[in-house]
């Protein structure tokens, strides 16, 4: 059974360290920070290039692609990680503005969002279809307040993402997990309720296990009967 997950936390929770604990893994770095834990990485950016007097410029959402591509015509490797998701959301809303020519959704308000999505949304499934472990990474956000039922204000958490995408992307993967840092402790929490964003299809809720790779995997092993 392919691992398909996503990991959310504050920086230095040990996402990344947790993802590279993956025998074979690849690293689609957006930010850079894969190099302090592995030598196995693309970085995610805009290619510029220059021929003379001109420039041509591959923005970054086309990198991206084209490593799915890759990784669509076969590899070694086993996992492909994608450290940071919410920065790949922001790519390919770049390209789609230079593409449909508009600086912002609002400026055409009544096709620009739903187009962005659908160009991110096939792409992402694309990718967690693919046949390897897939791990998706992204910071937490608890910049958000929510009334619950009895009146109560208290901050939400959830992936640093836009909710509507947030929400389609946990559908496509198997678990939903916080890492949380206390000290030298780090755990990943699977839970969810109406203030932490998690879960998936696991069957299991309100978890915390090492921030291991190989406890991630325990866990797939067990809904899975014991069978590697």
């Amino acid at each position: 059974m392919f691992k398909k997950v996503w990991i959310y936390g504050a920086p230095f929770s040990g996402k990344t360290t947790l993802a590279c604990g993956a025998e074979k893994h690849f690293v689609l770095s957006t930010d850079g920070n894969a190099q302090y834990t592995t030598d196995q990485y693309k970085l995610i950016t805009d290619e510029v290039t220059k021929n003379g007097r001109i420039t041509t410029r591959k923005l970054a959402w086309e990198v991206f692609k084209e490593q799915i591509e890759r990784f669509e015509g076969g590899t070694d490797y086993e996992t492909l990680v994608v450290d940071l998701v919410e920065d790949t959301y922001e790519m390919c809303r770049v390209y789609m503005y230079q593409k449909l020519g508009i600086t912002h959704e609002s400026d055409d308000s009544f096709r620009a969002w739903d187009k962005v999505r659908t160009e991110y949304l096939s792409t992402m499934r694309r990718l967690i279809n693919l046949p390897y472990n897939i791990v998706l990474l992204s910071h937490e956000d608890t910049s958000k307040d929510i009334t619950k039922k009895n009146g109560e204000n208290i901050t939400s958490i959830k992936p640093n993402i836009n909710d509507k995408v947030a929400n389609k992307l946990a559908g496509m993967v198997a678990l939903v997990g916080r890492a949380l840092v206390d000290g030298n402790n780090y755990t990943l929490s699977i839970k969810t309720d109406e203030v932490v964003f998690g879960g998936g299809r696991l069957g299991i809720n309100n978890v915390v296990i090492p921030l291991d790779w190989n406890e991630v995997t325990k866990l797939f092993e067990k809904k899975d009967g014991g069978k590697k």
